[in-house]
């Protein structure tokens, strides 16, 4: 019985040649992989874009940023302090319609005990010190303004947020706490302009 003839060996430059293909195939696929994925994440509501016009988080966002939010976190977890939310102002009193959406910082959790002195921010009697890219954060009142809600009791549900340019900023201490119900997710990478693309702390 005759043997099988052994296929041709191919030459070790048109091996290199293959494999040199089919990596630039798989590294091309990666974009279009990460492209397909995030517009499924878009349409389910899981992720969205945001344009920053104002300066209340300066140094964490700052104006003309073009920021990624995500709201995969908040469907495993409560937002926690530290936390940087985007939130609907729909039914909250204080900020007149139309409705718009705002990015702060959380500061206070649902029952906290929160106190606001000489820029220093007290949980349940306790220093608490919320830190972004520029370090500690303190909570000056904005000039001329002393009538604030900075001594308070977070309602259950609620939570108080805050801007961290404090100074420059519509926040908690204005509007009160605001409802879990409007906060539609975190914001955490900034993805223009390129000198500032990365997270957003």
């Amino acid at each position: 019985m005759p043997s099988a003839v052994p296929p041709p060996l191919q030459e070790p430059s048109q091996v290199a040649m293959s494999r040199r293909i089919k990596l630039i195939i798989g590294v091309s696929l990666i974009p279009l992989c990460c492209f397909v994925a995030l517009l499924v994440l878009r349409l389910f509501g899981l992720v969205r874009p945001f344009y920053i016009p104002t300066g209340a988080m300066i140094p964490a966002a700052c104006p003309e940023d073009h920021v990624m939010m995500e709201n995969v976190t908040f469907h495993l977890r409560e937002p926690r302090r530290g936390d940087i939310v985007v939130f609907k102002t729909d039914g909250i009193a204080s900020i007149p319609p139309p409705s718009t959406h705002y990015l702060k910082r959380v500061a206070g959790e649902p029952g906290d005990h929160l106190v606001i002195l000489d820029g220093n921010l007290f949980i349940n009697d306790k220093q608490v010190l919320l830190s972004n890219v520029a370090g500690k954060i303190s909570y000056d009142n904005p000039p001329g303004i002393w009538a604030m809600q900075t001594n308070v009791i977070v309602p259950r549900g609620c939570y108080y947020v805050l801007g961290d340019n404090s100074t420059n900023s519509a926040d908690s201490r204005f509007f009160g706490s605001i409802p879990r119900g409007n906060i539609i997710g975190r914001i955490v990478f900034c993805y223009w302009p390129p000198e500032r693309t990365g997270g957003v702390k």
